[in-house]
């Protein structure tokens, strides 16, 4: 039997390794570059010539000390090669080499500083390199991006002498790279996640890059805080691509938070970053993800708006949840303690009313107390008059929301709202609540759908409660008033029940006659067709068998109860 031979693996060339994006610093550092015919051709000098042996092929440990003791000469090397030799294996090889040496010894990225304060700006080592960020090798846009992030985000560097043109040259620098990077991340679609290279590179150039104080600052002024907060938003995170994008996007937050300029953006802008987070470490399970958001909005603390808004958002119950878990990062038990202790003394100094107008004012709702309590909206009714009727104004945007929950309970609290103030129907009518809250009768939520249902019919019916309240029970020529019990209006007394209403639908129960404005005085309620109210009519059914249409206030002779039945045109069957 002849012996099995395994199969021969393919020799891939470092060609196809570039175009596969599978090249690494051995591949490339290994090749051998003819260094002597660049020396011939006038490119470098014998001296130069000299200094490329001197670290080539050599141990990381003999370059950087070659280089720590001739670093601005071997810097304007560089940038002789990298500017004086088109060839793509001289740039892959410069490239590999400075990461190496930048991995094992940061502190070498001085030079670039160095070369750029010693010449006064003349000599600029970073223009070449950002020159290879228009390359098409995937190898080159990679290590071209993070040397880069590197090299302007140093700050060991101290100058001799400050020197105005070569801070300028720097400043020029960071903000040129920092608009590329957010050219990039603004194309990136949060429901892809990070499948594109040139994605790859550029949250990891901006990871990078706000590691420093002159990053964070040039990311704000490039208008980075929005695009980031954007990609926060869209995915499902089921995938591995989608958590990985999220844990960046949050990560460079987190680096932006320790900016005092960045975190009171983070606060007080509507981009809704605490609500975001919130939502992050509610719904992502990966560990490194709840890390960084916790940190970020730890670090949001030290804005005096901010744990007021963790309340809104409801950051209290979602801590309340992750105190249960058990996490194998000691640094999230930490900040879950740190963040559960600022809350209880902010929620100590807050009122119902202002815990219930952040949580509005986040843009996402939850069943807190507030929503179903009866004594939250008798207690605090009046308050949503404050600043023209903000708080509102907020519900009936929220209609609008992504969020089913969001949009349910927004449409709860406007119908308890027009239900406990005397003018809840006019303003919220005002505000244009009426035609988001009928298009949510067709959502595909059977919730939002209750909720909905509820918000119209208050909307075009006028407030039961209050009417009946203000009427109070009193004889009117001879008619007893009633009260309103839940959905029954029910007599007080002997004789006809007069209702105070202008519009809607009343099955009345047991009356022989219908007397008010819009019928014939006295007129017999006997069997008739059906028919339904219009102008703010009223229509009044006797023992189910004829309605009459009638407006104003009516008054149903030999009535004992007249119960509420629905509202024409929300779907309500009249009777």
């Amino acid at each position: 039997m002849p012996a099995l031979v395994p199969p021969l693996s393919p020799q891939v060339s470092s060609a196809s390794r570039i175009k596969q994006g599978s090249l690494t610093n051995a591949d490339v550092l290994g090749e051998q570059i003819p260094w002597p015919t660049y020396q011939a051709a006038g490119i470098i000098s014998k001296e130069q010539l000299e200094m490329i042996y001197n670290i080539d092929k050599k141990p990381i440990a003999e370059q950087a000390k070659c280089i720590e003791a001739r670093g601005v000469e071997y810097i304007k090397l560089i940038t002789t090669l990298l500017d004086g030799i088109s060839k793509e294996e001289v740039a892959l090889y410069v490239l590999a080499l400075l990461d190496e040496l930048a991995a094992a010894k940061p502190q070498l990225l001085l030079f670039f500083h160095a070369a750029i304060f010693e010449s006064k700006g003349e000599c600029d080592p970073i223009v070449p390199l950002m020159k290879l960020l228009t390359r098409q090798s995937l190898y080159i846009l990679e290590k071209a991006t993070t040397l880069i992030a590197k090299v302007l985000s140093f700050t060991g560097y101290i100058p001799i002498a400050p020197d105005a043109l070569a801070e300028q040259v720097l400043t020029e620098h960071m903000n040129q790279f920092s608009d590329s990077l957010m050219i990039v991340i603004k194309s990136i679609n949060p429901s892809e996640g990070i499948e594109a290279p040139k994605v790859v590179y550029a949250l990891a150039g901006l990871q990078q890059l706000v590691f420093s104080t002159p990053g964070r600052a040039a990311i704000l002024a490039a208008d980075g805080l929005p695009s980031l907060v954007g990609l926060m938003g869209g995915g499902s995170y089921s995938s591995h691509s989608a958590v990985q994008l999220l844990y960046q996007v949050t990560f460079c937050l987190w680096s932006l938070s320790y900016s005092e300029d960045a975190a009171k953006a983070m606060v007080a802008s509507k981009l809704g970053v605490v609500a975001k987070l919130t939502d992050v470490v509610k719904s992502v399970q990966k560990e490194k993800v709840v890390r960084v958001a916790l940190a970020t909005l730890k670090n949001l603390l030290k804005v005096p708006s901010a744990s007021a808004d963790m309340v809104g958002a409801g950051f209290v119950k979602v801590l309340e949840h992750l105190e249960q878990r058990k996490w194998a990062d000691e640094d999230i038990v930490s900040d879950i303690a740190v963040l559960a202790a600022a809350l209880e003394v902010d929620l100590q100094g807050m009122s119902s009313w202002e815990v219930y107008a952040k949580e509005v004012a986040s843009g996402k709702l939850e069943w807190t107390p507030s929503h179903k309590s009866d004594n939250f909206w008798k207690d605090n009714f009046r308050n949503f008059e404050v600043r023209e009727f903000a708080v509102a104004k907020q519900l009936v945007a929220l209609l609008s929301s992504e969020e089913a929950l969001t949009k349910a309970i927004a449409c709860h609290d406007i119908a308890e709202f027009i239900k406990i103030h005397p003018e809840g129907r006019r303003v919220m009518t005002q505000f244009g609540a009426k035609k988001p809250a009928m298009t949510l009768l067709k959502d595909t939520d059977p919730e939002v759908q209750k909720y909905a249902l509820t918000a119209v019919q208050r909307l075009m019916v006028i407030n039961w409660e209050f009417i009946a309240k203000a009427e109070g029970p009193r004889r009117d020529g001879g008619e007893m008033a009633g009260r309103w019990r839940g959905d029954v209006y029910v007599a007080e007394g002997p004789g006809p029940i007069r209702v105070p209403v202008t519009s809607g639908h009343i099955r009345a129960e047991g009356a022989q006659r219908s007397d008010g404005r819009g019928c014939e005085r006295g007129a017999p309620l006997t069997e008739a067709a059906r028919e339904r109210g219009v102008g703010g009519a009223f229509s009044y059914l006797a023992n189910g068998e004829a309605p009459t249409a009638v407006g104003g206030c009516a008054v149903l002779a030999g009535a004992l109860r007249a119960v509420r039945a629905g509202v024409w045109g929300v779907g309500c069957e009249w009777v």
